[in-house]
């Protein structure tokens, strides 16, 4: 991952127009962090005879092309900056805090790196600013005052010397420091000093002098004993990732563009696409542009993208998956799903090495999976369908974010990551966890129980296609063909019967229609069903759904139901399902006894009768009457 890092800080550099070998160019920053920025106040001094006279201050538009003149780079939020160019909010204490006490802070930190006339040119500057401090906050704050209150201004110093105007970012002195500080964090932590000359960086494989915190991210710590190889000395941390200054800021660079670009959001979590070019093949400069120009055009909503695109990891999102699905396998891509709070960072799963090969089998096993007669028109009432297709939201549906059960977002972490890697996700799991919310909607009356059974359906038949429902073991699904041929068998005059149609969905959805039981089940949840459609109409209520049990139905329970429903229908005279009941009866003749089903599954088959009963109601040609 560092490396790719390392490999994106050098193209975000380099569109920056940065030179990669100018340390100083890397370090410095925009000081205009937005377009409300516009504004430069210059405290002036004019240099005669190596020493400092106060001119005012110097009001000045903000232009990007001074960016390395002003030689800006945020600091701490409460101390200075790196340098004495700063982003005012409030005059004096942005004047205390950030122009004054830099001549100290840092000042004191680098002094021995400084040649003695460096030193006496910023002390001789320091007292010039005490001397003026008064007239300098007096004049700031009247021109502060005249400017438009919604723009936002930079102040900086500006030096009037023999050579004409100068900025800070054209005296060597400050650049030395701006390096030394910007180096700093690398080999400085916990008051202990770590770095070593003249040994080997691990990332560019050169010799130079290496750090030993370079760390983009807060999880690496060497801040107990025993997180340093060979000993408990953190100054020798250098040794278990010795790191460069060159390498070490274009990492930093990376993370930036990385979190500006390929941040996204994921149900509650935070996660990273993290490209990695392939070594054996030599892409030129432009195809690496072009791969990124791909996330810079997604995340500004280019034109370019808006096609329709499937989305895949939630809904509500056109879905950058697919973009890079349509890439080569010249790279391959890591997937990082983090939380951040406050300075604390965690990484809560980390997915490497995906090829948009793979990508591209997640996305053609879900355009099977969304084209289900089923799925595509899923029934919402008797007026209006719509289309349930698959994201990782179905997963999500059935592993929620929950407090009391924090379990519930590693199970969901760890479920994508098996999609994403091709490990298998163990079926009775699943089923599970897919009952769990079943039974809790059956007991509650809950609406959202049929579209909570498609999506189970849905999610366990989409594992099914990439063959990723560990310990399950089933028949080959229809081909869409194969199902269009059977379709077409039934004559224009003949009726489309209970058998007839429940063979279209065992047939369509033969790897889960495997047994007779599970046919059995079916049928018989659908005739349940009829009868609760029933007693609704005629009474108001359906009785009988304290006869299922809140869904935890066993083979003995579920075999004496079927006479229970049929006795039911005879006493409202509704009993208009006999097909249905002999075709129910063969299947559990045929299944016999000891089914080998969990609890979970019986109830799983059940209830997906149930909710696709609508499906199984016969239906004649134009020529005959509707049943």
């Amino acid at each position: 991952m560092i490396e790719a890092m390392k490999e994106i800080g050098e193209y975000a550099l380099e569109k920056e127009n940065t030179d990669l070998n100018d340390i100083v160019g890397i370090l410095v920053e925009n000081p205009a962090s937005n377009e409300s920025y516009k504004h430069i106040f210059g405290l002036k001094f004019e240099i005669i005879e190596k020493n400092f006279e106060y001119r005012g201050i110097e009001h000045q538009e903000y232009s990007k092309e001074k960016i390395s003149r002003y030689l800006y780079k945020r600091g701490s939020s409460n101390g200075p900056d790196l340098t004495p160019t700063t982003r005012i909010t409030e005059v004096e204490k942005t004047f205390n805090k950030k122009i004054e006490s830099w001549f100290t802070k840092p000042l004191k930190n680098t002094e021995a790196l400084l040649e003695e006339e460096e030193v006496r040119f910023l002390k001789s500057l320091l007292r010039c600013i005490k001397e003026n401090k008064e007239a300098i906050l007096s004049e700031l704050k009247d021109k502060i005052n005249h400017i438009d209150s919604k723009e936002n201004s930079i102040l900086t110093l500006l030096f009037e010397t023999p050579d004409g105007s100068k900025y800070i970012g054209d005296f060597q002195v400050f650049k030395k420091i701006l390096k030394d500080n910007g180096a700093s964090k690398f080999y400085k932590k916990y008051g202990i000093t770590s770095k070593e000359a003249d040994k080997l960086c691990t990332i560019c494989k050169k010799k130079a002098e290496v750090y030993g915190f370079v760390t983009p991210y807060e999880f690496y710590t060497v801040d107990k004993c025993g997180f340093v190889s060979g000993g408990f000395e953190q100054s020798k941390a250098w040794k278990n990732n010795p790191v460069c200054l060159d390498c070490a800021l274009k990492i930093i660079s990376g993370k930036e563009y990385i979190e500006k670009y390929m941040s996204f959001g994921f149900y509650g979590f935070r996660y990273l696409i993290i490209p990695k070019f392939l070594t054996e093949k030599l892409l030129s400069k432009e195809e690496q542009e072009e791969l990124f120009e791909v996330f810079e055009k997604f995340r500004e909503k280019d034109l370019k993208f808006n096609k329709e695109y499937r989305n895949f990891l939630q809904n509500n999102e056109s879905d950058i998956l697919e973009i890079l699905s349509e890439q080569g396998n010249y790279l391959n891509l890591n997937i990082q799903f983090y939380e951040k709070s406050n300075s604390a960072y965690r990484i809560l799963l980390y997915i490497e090495d995906v090829l948009p090969s793979r990508l591209r089998k997640l996305f053609h096993a879900k355009a099977i999976v969304d084209k289900r007669k089923i799925f595509k028109d899923y029934y919402v009432s008797e007026a209006e369908t719509k289309s349930v297709k698959f994201t990782l939201g179905n997963v999500r549906w059935f592993f929620p974010n929950k407090s009391n059960d924090p379990n519930l977002n590693t199970y969901f972490l760890e479920i994508t990551n098996g999609i994403f890697t091709g490990k298998a996700i163990d079926y009775a799991f699943l089923l599970k966890y897919i009952m769990l919310k079943l039974r809790k909607d059956f007991r509650s009356s809950n609406s959202t129980l049929r579209y909570s059974l498609f999506l189970g359906f849905q999610l366990l038949d989409y594992l099914n296609q990439l063959a990723l429902l560990g310990n399950y073991k089933g028949g080959t699904n229809m081909d869409s063909k194969d199902l269009s041929k059977l379709l077409s068998n039934f004559g224009p005059d003949e009726t489309i019967g209970y058998e007839k149609k429940a063979d279209l969905i065992f047939s369509e959805f033969k790897d889960f229609f495997n047994k007779d039981a599970k046919k059995a089940l079916f049928l018989e949840g659908t005739l349940a069903q009829y009868l609760l459609n029933i007693q609704k109409y005629q009474r108001g209520s359906s009785p009988f759904r304290t006869k299922l049990r809140g869904l935890n139905l066993d083979e003995r329970y579920a075999k004496k139901l079927l006479p229970e429903i049929q006795n039911k229908l005879e006493e409202y005279n509704s009993n208009y399902y006999r097909e249905l009941e002999s075709l129910i009866a063969k299947y559990m003749i045929q299944a016999g006894s000891g089914w080998k089903m969990s609890n979970d599954e019986i109830s799983f088959y059940f209830v997906l009768g149930m909710n696709l009963s609508n499906h199984l109601k016969p239906i004649k040609s134009e020529k005959g009457d509707k049943k």
